[in-house]
């Protein structure tokens, strides 16, 4: 027999039981899907999130404080008992320039936040000013502003607003389907009106008045308090998502020196006045320190632990994140190995089935000259066939699923992150090395049945027949 007799003799043996052929195939279908949307899902899982972690301040982002920082309120605190036993170094214009001379360090700058509302299309809403210096521009989440631009220079009277500050005034931006707040109440502006309208911030400050009334015996009702007013531009608007770190989670984001011509009552020096700690902690709360890679990240924090100061970042639990990613990905592949498992059973079985049934024509091939090997080749084929068929039908069926699933979850978790995630990563060299393992596999399953085949002995074949 020739390669081609051996070809033919196979696709004949298929089509013989054609029904138990296709329950096979389909079996071997779900191993592979299984296998390849299991896989897919932690490699997309891990690569998506990755992603939009390298993509924000995560992995390269630090935060450093001379007081003690407060996660949950993302900002910091102090007072007379946390400084006791512990050194404190004051956070000074002299400490951040020192920093920035740090050869791993590639951008430092203060954490300027000043409490405000901001009035807009007849909406108000509560708002955290945050100083941003123009070198942030080359960083993210600000060098991907798509709508707008980021500033020109530190005193341009101006502001970048973050989209999820739009949604909570219930505004959305004109044929922008990514927005996440939902509702029928949202009030749409066209893009190039929004970009370069004045948007009103208030803030409070102290009412002279009122003190000097109180001063000179005279009585005012409320606190000596008022409201202040300024108008600045909008001219861009930044996307935030879940994965967006600390202060570029949202908000109002203002030039470096344009927040200081904002006057606002500074709450924090009047709780280190009552506190006894004016001074202590030095001109700043917080400051930003962006590392030139993630490699550098722990030795900064270590440097400036060392230093006296206390530092937050996310970035440095990468490790832990990875691993869990890992362990994810063992116990998907260990899930869809089992389904894979199972199609290898069916395989044996077919073919173990086959040899009893076509026992007296395997006797006759071999009364005619047909050695081992070549029965052997017969059910290898056999077997490499229904692996091919299954591994295509597995990744097509387990990639339609995979999308399917995504656009599901999509339509409902991407309106609350305001993003899209890939939870499937099916690339064309994962499908191509899905059906060449269901072939592998299948060829591997069909080793026993074949070397059973091989092995009868043709003159009992024909003598129980």
């Amino acid at each position: 027999m020739n390669l081609t007799d051996i070809i033919l003799l196979a696709c004949n043996n298929l089509r013989r039981n054609l029904m138990r052929t296709i329950l096979t195939i389909l079996g071997v279908a779900v191993g592979i899907g299984a296998l390849s949307s299991m896989f897919s899902f932690g490699k997309g899982i891990s690569e998506n999130v990755s992603s939009s972690l390298e993509t924000n301040d995560i992995f390269t982002g630090l935060t450093v404080s001379a007081r003690d920082i407060d996660i949950n309120g993302l900002g910091s605190r102090g007072s007379a008992m946390e400084v006791m036993g512990r050194k404190v170094v004051p956070l000074n214009d002299s400490t951040i320039d020192a920093i920035a001379e740090w050869p791993e360090v590639a951008l430092v700058f203060p954490e300027v936040v000043k409490p405000a509302s901001v009035r807009f299309m007849g909406a108000s809403e509560r708002v955290n000013l945050k100083a941003v210096p123009v070198e942030m521009g080359g960083f993210a989440p600000f060098n991907a502003i798509k709508r707008g631009r980021f500033f020109d220079d530190n005193e341009e009277q101006s502001v970048v607003i973050s989209k999820s500050l739009l949604a909570q005034m219930n505004i959305r931006i004109k044929d922008d389907n990514t927005n996440f707040a939902v509702g029928d109440n949202m009030d749409e502006i066209p893009l190039d009106e929004l970009l370069g309208s004045d948007i009103e911030i208030v803030t409070k400050v102290f009412d002279t008045d009122k003190i000097l009334e109180s001063l000179t015996g005279h009585r005012s009702s409320g606190m000596p308090v008022k409201d202040q007013t300024t108008k600045l531009k909008i001219v861009g608007v930044v996307e935030n998502n879940s994965f967006t770190a600390g202060m570029f989670a949202g908000g109002l984001f203002l030039p470096a020196e344009t927040i200081h011509d904002i006057p606002s009552i500074d709450f924090q020096d009047l709780f280190d006045i009552m506190d006894g700690t004016s001074g202590k902690f030095g001109k700043y709360n917080t400051a930003h320190i962006r590392v030139r890679e993630h490699k550098h990240l722990k030795a900064v924090k270590i440097r400036l632990e060392q230093m006296g100061f206390q530092v937050f970042s996310v970035g440095d639990k990468l490790d832990d994140i990875e691993r869990l990613f890992m362990i994810l990905d063992s116990i998907l592949a260990a899930i869809g190995t089992v389904a894979l498992l199972v199609a290898v059973l069916g395989i044996v079985n077919t073919l173990i089935m086959a040899i009893y049934e076509r026992r007296k024509e395997i006797g006759i091939m071999k009364s005619l000259g047909a050695t081992q090997h070549q029965i052997r080749m017969i059910f290898y084929l056999e077997a490499a066939i229904i692996g091919f068929l299954g591994g295509v039908i597995g990744v097509l069926c387990g990639t339609v699923a995979s999308q399917t699933a995504s656009s599901v979850a999509n339509s409902h978790i991407g309106r609350i992150i305001d993003c899209n995630i890939d939870f499937f990563d099916y690339s064309w060299l994962m499908m191509l090395g899905a059906v060449l393992l269901s072939v592998l596999v299948s060829i591997l399953a069909s080793i026993y049945p074949a070397n059973r085949a091989a092995k009868i002995d043709p003159l009992d074949a024909l003598r129980r027949e």
